[in-house]
């Protein structure tokens, strides 16, 4: 919520350049999940900073359960949109008028970019870069990280059948 060094729940710390009250315009607001989503999606203060930030980006994207902050800003109300199938049940939960895939491995609904789990995160990243960049942009990342893209954002194993 302010700047200066964040510790993440495992103990290893980031920074954070701005905080919550910084006039800040991002192009692309990434939300990401995790174990704080449960307790943010009751902090206020950043559900709201979240839906104005999003108000403003030209892409919105989640990864796993940060479509849950991003569900209760009521920006997803009447999208299409995915998020982690362990996790699924309590995420609904916190958008009960976003239109839930439970079937998929990412989705793009106009601005708004959900996945499912953090691979799929990083599928939803690459399939992102090919929008905005073109594939073999999206395949040259891919190639260099050494990671092997899954481009079927319908492909989901993990899906309840």
């Amino acid at each position: 919520e302010t700047p200066g060094p964040v510790t993440s729940s495992p103990g290893p710390q980031g920074f954070a350049d701005c905080g919550l009250d910084d006039a800040v315009r991002f192009d692309i607001l990434l939300v990401p999940g995790g174990m704080g989503t449960r307790r943010e999606v009751n902090n206020e203060r950043i559900v709201d900073w979240i839906g104005r930030v999003a108000d403003q980006a030209s892409i919105v994207a989640t990864v796993c359960t940060g479509a849950a902050l991003l569900a209760r800003t009521g920006r997803l109300d009447g999208h299409r949109a995915t998020t982690n199938k362990r996790a699924y049940d309590w995420v609904v939960a916190q958008g009960p008028s976003v239109h839930w895939q439970p079937r998929a491995r990412w989705i793009q609904d106009g601005k708004f970019w959900t996945s499912s789990g953090v691979s799929a995160g990083m599928d939803m990243t690459l399939g992102l870069i090919a929008h905005m960049l073109g594939e073999t942009t999206a395949s040259d990342v891919a190639m260099k990280a050494e990671y092997v893209w899954n481009r079927d954002a319908a492909h989901d194993p993990f899906a309840r059948t």
